[in-house]
């Protein structure tokens, strides 16, 4: 039985190794070359692939996206993972199994289809070849790495200089910015089979920011754990303040380029005096990454930031509107007003204050007048409300956006059960349901009930709140959903079947109604089952 293999890499390589699978006999077989990393986990996902083997490129944060990707579809392959070092030189590492016999295959499969062209070390500690030089120079990488994280932790300065002295500190005797990239506290969880992968990937990672370093002052960047990378900023010698401040504009700017994988939060410090100081810095960043929940639109976090967006909060405000929100759910949930005063709830009032606790006060208060109204009924579709430290996951305008998703669920399936009274609605509301997936039109629906379309235009207005287009696309698109939940089927498999012809055309009316792309959905709804 072969194992199925995703490939992606450059030309020249992938030619060399599909040459070679063709050539030999491997218990190996490539099912796909795919043409980025997003494109490896789709067809993993899709063929159920074994084995991905994937080159290292730059930028390295679309790997971390690859890492996120991968463990969002919930789907466990071996993973080989290589970077070209040299014109003749490939350093790579494999996901670690119980089955060494499985191993030294996949080993044996990858070095000897490039053996013409490039010597492959294999990047793991234990290895008896070339053991010495990984383990050499890890060992060397890890007490700098454990010095820095000292300074964060708060030292003197004779103890600075010491450590300097050391390790060869690439810092200032004084004068430096704390930039910190959290990748959103995803430790892998299978980080003990893939800890040597995420170790040559987090190399790269590191001489991305360390290149943009160089432009300027220098620093030192260095992992604080697997997830969180801090970088210390030399300051800039510069004659004036606005020198200063265009610099800083252009490196941090820099490093947002170099760090924007999709699960990354970025903060960066205030201007820090002395190395003393450092500490103050670092717990800052504990205190001001609550606040992302509200922010994940912005590139960079500064407590000045801040303190610039915070407002007080008006709690007569917030009762008023939460009130008025209550009585539409109770007496008029069709209300269009009703979408819209959510919306003013959670992204003109709670955003704007920054405090999670009122946005869960809001949130369970609504949530709690729904199930109190509707029961099962809504219960079956009540989003789940996140725990405080999963918070950094999400944002305020996803979290707004599912919850007005499953208020129109709801009224979807209100529609159906409860509120329709006018016959030639519910006539055409079966039509509807039971013609979706073909082309219908407001003519040929009223063509059917014998009706002008002007006059069921009219009363499917007033009975349901929406036009008869809007809601055929809306109801297209909860079957979809139905469909990404309960089936594996390609995104243009089911955009047919629930009536779109245009894959394109789906996918655009999909993310304006859900806030989220058919693939981004599938994988959340995948993690979502998952956990």
């Amino acid at each position: 039985m072969f194992s199925k293999v995703i490939l992606y890499a450059e030309d020249k390589i992938a030619n060399m190794i599909c040459s070679f699978n063709r050539t030999t006999k491997s218990d190996f077989s490539i099912s796909y070359i795919a043409d980025s990393y997003e494109n490896s986990v789709e067809k993993a996902v899709e063929l159920n692939a074994q084995v991905i083997i994937l080159q290292l490129k730059h930028p390295v944060y679309k790997i971390h996206n690859f890492f996120y990707d991968l463990a969002m579809s919930n789907i466990y392959p071996m993973l080989v993972i290589f970077n070209i070092v040299s014109e003749t030189q490939i350093v790579y590492s494999i996901t670690s199994h119980k089955d060494t016999t499985y191993i030294d295959k996949i080993k044996l499969f990858f070095t000897q289809s490039l053996i013409e062209s490039y010597t492959c070390h294999f990047n793991y500690i234990g290895e008896e070849k070339d053991s010495n030089l990984v383990m050499n120079f890890r060992i060397s990488k890890l007490e700098k790495t454990e010095y820095l994280k000292d300074i964060l932790r708060g030292v003197i300065k004779r103890e600075f200089l010491y450590y300097k002295r050391k390790v060869s500190l690439n810092l200032n005797d004084h004068g430096y910015y704390v930039y910190i990239c959290n990748l959103m506290e995803i430790e892998y969880p299978d980080h003990y089979l893939n800890k040597n992968i995420y170790y040559l990937n987090g190399e790269e990672f590191i001489k991305e920011c360390e290149e943009v370093l160089d432009e300027y002052s220098g620093g030192e960047v260095f992992y604080i754990n697997p997830y969180i990378l801090c970088i210390i900023i030399n300051d800039f010698n510069c004659a004036s303040i606005a020198s200063k401040q265009s610099k800083l504009f252009e490196i941090t700017n820099k490093l947002n380029i170099v760090t924007n994988s999709k699960t990354a939060f970025r903060y960066m410090s205030s201007y820090i005096k002395d190395i003393e100081n450092i500490r103050d810095a670092y717990e800052s960043f504990h205190c001001i990454k609550t606040y992302n929940f509200f922010c994940t639109d912005i590139k960079l976090l500064t407590q000045e930031y801040i303190n610039s967006i915070k407002k007080e909060v008006d709690y007569t405000l917030v009762d008023k509107t939460l009130k008025e929100i209550k009585e539409l759910i109770n007496y008029d949930i069709f209300n269009l007003k009703l979408n819209n005063l959510m919306n003013e709830l959670f992204l003109d009032l709670v955003k704007q204050s920054l405090d999670y606790n009122l946005y869960y006060y809001c949130h369970t208060s609504l949530s709690s007048a729904l199930v109190d109204k509707y029961g099962n009924l809504y219960k079956k579709i009540l989003p789940e409300s996140s725990p405080y430290r999963k918070v950094f996951f999400t944002s305020i305008e996803d979290k707004c956006s599912e919850f007005i998703d499953s208020v129109n669920q709801l009224k979807s399936k209100l529609s159906n059960k409860y509120m329709i009274k006018n016959s030639i609605v519910l006539q055409a509301l079966d039509f509807i349901h039971i013609h979706y997936m073909e082309d219908i039109t407001v003519n040929l629906i009223s063509s059917n009930l014998n009706i002008s379309s002007s006059y069921l235009s009219q009363i499917f207005k007033k009975e349901i709140g929406t036009s008869i287009i809007k809601y055929i696309i809306t109801y297209r698109v909860e079957k979809a959903k139905e469909l990404f939940s309960s089936s594996d089927e390609l995104i243009y498999n089911i955009a047919e079947k629930v009536g779109f012809s245009d894959e394109k055309h789906f996918s655009k009316t999909f993310k304006k109604i859900t806030g989220l792309t058919p693939m981004q959905y599938k994988k959340q709804n995948i993690r979502a089952k998952y956990v």
